[in-house]
């Protein structure tokens, strides 16, 4: 199945060239799957987006799965946990057996979903999730985790192999673009092999760095939309936003096929 890129023509095309995908992309939000989907989120640089895009990620993945996706905020700052008042599961003394021990302390985010800050996320991301999300993971379809900003010479690379998916954080600037795409290789080559999609949020301007960063065809690239309404956890009044956001999620989702 051929992958189309969410941006130019979301952005710059007619509307109507794009309808007849989000069915297509809808089937596979809903798609079975034989284990659990880990998704990492990963800001690589300050506001790049990464906590706006894993809720509106969590909401149109839970739209499709309702209390089958757990998001977890195993980032310094806690934006994600503070932003849904999150906490740890401090009642758990024991591995979860069924479902309905796994979720029975987790608050209830978007669309049914689950929510989890583990205790340790801001000094110890990579031991955290382990401790916390990892023993109730599978009960979920998909588990995405908000790990914040992650430097690629220290800590990028651990949180980066928790994930079968990692999602990639970046300014829409060609600088940052650049930078984020050039991670990619290296990170799929960690032993867990992590399938790597970049995401450029605009914060303004044209977008011509980011559509030429996109058109390659290396690493899958989708570019989002300057929108006010991101700061919204309501599926944003844009056709565009709606349909950039609903293509990276249904790309996530995807996995290894292509």
């Amino acid at each position: 199945m051929t992958r189309l890129s969410p941006l130019p023509a979301a952005l710059f095309g007619g509307a109507a060239r794009w309808r007849p995908l989000l069915p297509q992309w809808q089937r596979e939000l809903a798609m079975p799957l034989s284990t659990a989907r880990r998704i990492g989120v990963i800001s690589l640089g300050a506001g790049a987006g990464a906590t706006t895009l894993t809720r509106h990620l969590v909401r149109i993945v839970a739209a499709a799965r309702g209390d089958r996706v757990l998001a977890v905020d195993a980032a310094a700052d806690g934006a994600l946990a503070a932003h849904w008042r999150l906490h740890p599961d401090r009642a758990r003394t024991a591995p979860p057996r069924t479902s309905a021990e796994a979720t029975a302390h987790l608050a209830r985010v978007l669309e049914g979903a689950r929510g989890l800050a583990p205790a340790a996320a801001a000094t110890d991301p990579v031991g955290a999730w382990l401790d916390e999300a990892a023993p109730i993971s599978r009960f979920f379809d998909v588990v995405v985790t908000d790990f914040g900003r992650r430097h690629p010479a220290t800590d990028l690379a651990p949180c980066a192999a928790l994930g079968d998916t990692v999602l990639l954080v970046a300014d829409a600037d060609r600088a940052s673009a650049e930078a984020a795409v050039s991670l990619a290789p290296g990170l799929s080559a960690l032993p867990e092999s992590p399938r790597v999609v970049v995401a450029l949020v605009h914060r303004g301007g044209t977008g011509t760095a980011a559509r030429i960063v996109a058109a390659r065809k290396e690493t899958p690239v989708s570019v989002i939309p300057h929108d006010r309404d991101l700061a919204r956890d309501a599926a944003p009044r844009r056709f565009a936003t709606r349909v950039a956001l609903l293509g990276l999620g249904a790309d996530l989702m995807a996995g290894d096929r292509s």
